[in-house]
């Protein structure tokens, strides 16, 4: 049982700081005790003191002025008057008077010490037997008596102090009672503001044990009033949301993966285990490789879209960080699809202002453009047109894909750049898309430090917007500000 309470105050930090509380009070009480009993003491002994030295200096007079004769007289009548112990003792060391015990013996060698220092002629010599808390203590005061200038005798007066011995005893009863309480209070006070204090730790340990667990939908409720309690409790939730959303996207995108490479596979499969079944011409074996090569250039296609997300997911996603001029990129994609969208019997229009120069990787920018264009001709009905334009506005170039195609609803719109997600899932299989293309742009444009938007409504068509931040100054000003000075010039 001890050593469990030891191991409880002692190996818990709620225990230790019981016994700081309990330390500091306790060195702050005895510290105090010391200070008053020392200037007490001091005040006791001058008011002491000063008693004794006023009935001693009436003594004095007394004998001085009378015989040797009635010395013992006026001595008895003290005695009996202060009840204070008396002894006259001569110059030549006779014990001539002694009221009710001798004090030369009492008290060892500071009695002796104070009777030499009054035989020698000093007025006044006080001293202690012992200790005020001793009941035996005695206060002396050896006062020399003198007859023709000089010292015939000494007179030695002690005072008991059992009375004030009883003083301090009560008093330091009192205050070590008052001590112990007060001690037991801090003890118990910093154990409950520890325990107070902790209280939100247990609840973080809880909660983290839970999500350690594997329940990442465990978050904790703020209600302590510590500032930076509260500041730790936030910051771990953040980190508890960040943890089930990384969570939930990691096995999203394992199941839309495994379920994207499992259609082609299977399809593989079959058509690999018929064509075994039967012997086929050379001809039907070469259109049967051809159908199988799109099927694998397909599953190619999703393994290096996954290495892409995979590894901007990573911040590994390698980026060339070169001045590249936009206008031109832009061109050069669109012109590579214009004979794309004359097969499928689309116009594909381009508004691209000159001079836009951003820093980036012109591939990965292509790949970004060459995938809007290529959702455009997808979805874009026929006979219809798709937009390209690019201009310039602040410090920010802005692209823009249209199309006249059915356009996307609201509900879409907020999660069209997720991974494997698609409006319309049997049309996107059928086309051989996989729902990555979007996502892959979304890492790269951010990646550009840029932002990717659609703005779109059903029956309107769609409008993908890049803004990309330019590195060079803005066109439109920089054109405005040519005009001029043409203007000005002669």
């Amino acid at each position: 049982m001890i050593q469990k309470i030891r191991m409880h105050m002692l190996g818990t930090f709620r225990g230790r700081l019981a016994l700081l509380y309990v330390a500091v009070e306790l060195s702050i009480l005895i510290f105090a005790a010391l200070v008053i009993y020392f200037f007490l003491a001091r005040q006791v002994y001058q008011n002491l003191d000063d008693a004794l030295l006023s009935q001693s200096h009436t003594l004095e007079l007394e004998l001085e002025q009378s015989h040797s004769y009635y010395w013992l007289t006026v001595l008895d009548n003290y005695a009996r008057d202060t009840r204070d112990s008396v002894e006259l003792i001569t110059a030549n060391g006779i014990i001539q008077y002694t009221s009710d015990k001798s004090l030369v013996g009492t008290g060892g060698n500071q009695v002796s010490f104070a009777l030499g220092q009054a035989m020698s002629g000093k007025e006044v010599v006080f001293v202690s037997t012992d200790s005020l808390l001793r009941k035996s203590n005695m206060r002396v005061l050896a006062l020399p008596i003198h007859k023709s200038k000089r010292v015939v005798a000494v007179i030695l007066i002690g005072h008991n102090t059992s009375e004030i011995q009883s003083f301090f005893k009560l008093l330091y009863t009192i205050g070590g009672f008052l001590g112990l309480i007060s001690i037991v209070l801090s003890a118990w006070a910093g154990y409950m503001m520890s325990k107070r204090a902790l209280r939100p730790i247990e609840a973080i340990k809880k909660t983290a044990k839970a999500v350690a667990r594997g329940d990442l939908s465990q978050r904790l409720s703020s209600h302590a009033r510590e500032r930076e309690i509260e500041e730790l409790e936030n910051n771990l939730n953040h980190m508890f949301e960040a943890l089930e959303a990384s969570f939930k996207s990691q096995k999203r995108f394992t199941a839309d993966a495994s379920h994207e490479l499992r259609m082609p596979l299977t399809i593989l499969k079959g058509e690999i285990e018929v064509a075994l079944r039967q012997s086929r011409s050379i001809e039907e074996h070469e259109n049967l490789l051809k159908q199988h090569l799109d099927i694998v250039a397909r599953m190619q296609r999703i393994v290096d879209d996954l290495l892409t997300l995979a590894r901007a997911d990573a911040g590994m996603l390698e980026l060339q960080q070169n001045t590249l001029d936009l206008s031109l990129l832009l061109q050069e994609v669109g012109q590579q699809h214009l004979i794309l969208y004359e097969q499928g019997q689309l116009h594909l229009e381009m508004d691209i202002q000159d001079d836009l120069e951003v820093m980036g990787d012109a591939s990965q920018l292509e790949r970004v453009i060459f995938n809007l264009l290529s959702n455009a001709y997808k979805y874009a009905p026929q006979n219809s047109t798709v937009w390209l334009t690019a201009y310039a506005k602040q410090e920010h170039a802005y692209i823009t894909v249209c199309d006249e195609g059915i356009g996307i609803s609201e509900e879409h719109q907020n999660r069209l750049f997720h991974r494997f997600y698609r409006v319309d899932d049997a049309r996107a299989r059928k086309q051989g898309s996989a729902g990555l293309g979007l996502a892959i742009c979304k890492h790269i444009v951010e990646a550009h430090h840029g932002e990717i938007w659609v703005e779109s409504k059903e029956g309107e068509g769609a409008s993908f917007m890049v803004r990309l931040p330019l590195s060079s100054l803005n066109p439109e000003h920089h054109q405005r500000l040519q005009s001029m000075m043409n203007r000005k010039a002669p």
